[in-house]
């Protein structure tokens, strides 16, 4: 029912928000790709969407006007398998796994929970907290967050379940779906430590786990001869990444945060992203210190280890969209949130939620 209600309400928003926001939503399609009822569907697409449906349909083409290959291929890859090799409309096929791997998550989720010996109360509170999160309406985009979230909750639950090959088998899928797939790694070595301890070997089918990453790393040097531009290349989406990366990212977030970046001075929706930007930095430094011996040592490896390439980066670009996958950050907030201030806490969320959904679907940018 949560979930019902949580998608009516996201896509009501698409027809409601055009009442009070100018559309900057580009409603062209490339030219082999038709769609009826396109303002329904199209602005699922915006930003990224349409990096990951240029690759769903024409590859990692060289010639296209940015570097696409600092996007992971499995998400293009599943697009292009399940509509039948571009058969069927390849927006629509992404929408729907998108749709479909939510709600498996929710379902995978609400499964952990209740193994983990988590009341049904709380676990109901857990899951709201999730689908009010600000930004979890990406969930629902023609992007990588529903997919990679799904592959995430089943790494830990056959992890729960002692199955490491399971559990290596998605982290290694994880890991060619987006650059943080790579902070499962420490958790899977984490757990195959663990089995060391008791037996004194190391298991041997953990080596599955980087296969993702390793692989698309090889077809790019095969293919481009620059295996390393999953990586390097992140400069060309301003983002610096080096070892002073995160004093860089702090520094510039807090002047952006006080003063608006110059491309946002006179702004005030693109100002407001880089006001919450920094804010969600805090909250994630914050809680990465906090929930330290509060949680499972392996979901704070995987929070630790996310963290890393985010604030590394150099930018803090985006980081409220890379939280949301953090659902150990869901399990812990339910713990640490008084009764009575719980309500508040979700109309906060919700109200952020109105507000970053409004703005994505009519173009704006906010992560």
């Amino acid at each position: 029912m949560l979930f019902i209600v949580w998608f009516l309400l996201l896509n009501i928003l698409n027809p409601l928000s055009l009442k009070f926001l100018f559309d900057k939503t580009s409603y062209e399609l490339p030219k082999n790709i038709s769609l009826s009822y396109r303002h329904v569907t199209v602005p699922w697409l915006n930003f990224d969407g349409r990096n990951y449906l240029e690759i769903a349909t024409n590859g990692y083409n060289p010639n296209f006007r940015i570097e696409l290959r600092v996007f992971f291929p499995l998400y293009p890859l599943l697009i292009r398998l399940f509509s039948f090799n571009l058969l069927l409309n390849p927006i629509l096929t992404g929408l729907i796994i998108s749709f479909l791997a939510f709600l498996g998550s929710m379902f995978v989720f609400n499964k952990l929970l209740q193994e983990e010996g988590i009341k049904e109360s709380e676990r109901r509170k857990t899951i709201l907290l999730l689908l009010l999160f600000p930004t979890s309406f990406y969930f629902l985009a023609f992007y990588t967050e529903s997919v990679f979230l799904l592959l995430s909750l089943l790494v830990f639950y056959f992890l729960n379940k002692k199955n490491l090959l399971f559990a290596s088998i998605f982290t290694a899928l994880a890991s060619s779906t987006r650059i943080t797939g790579l902070a499962l790694l420490p958790v899977i070595f984490w757990e195959g430590f663990q089995e060391y301890k008791k037996s004194k070997k190391f298991p041997p089918i953990t080596i599955i786990a980087p296969l993702g990453f390793i692989v698309y790393g090889l077809y790019l040097q095969l293919a481009t001869g620059d295996g390393l531009a999953i990586i390097l290349k992140q400069k060309n989406w301003d983002r610096p990444m080096g070892i002073f990366g995160p004093i860089i990212a702090l520094r510039e977030g807090f002047s952006k945060f006080l003063f608006a970046s110059p491309m946002t001075r006179g702004d005030f929706f693109g100002h407001s992203m880089e006001v919450m930007e920094f804010i969600f930095a805090i909250f994630y430094i914050f809680f990465l210190i906090d929930s330290f011996k509060k949680i499972k040592f392996s979901y704070w490896l995987f929070i630790f280890f996310t963290a890393l390439p985010i604030f590394f980066s150099g930018a803090l670009s985006s980081i409220q969209r890379y939280m949301i996958v953090l659902f150990p950050m869901y399990v812990y907030l339910v713990k640490k949130i008084n009764k009575k201030y719980f309500f508040i806490v979700c109309l906060l969320f919700f109200i952020l939620l109105v507000y970053f959904t409004s703005l994505f679907l009519r173009g704006y940018w906010v992560a």
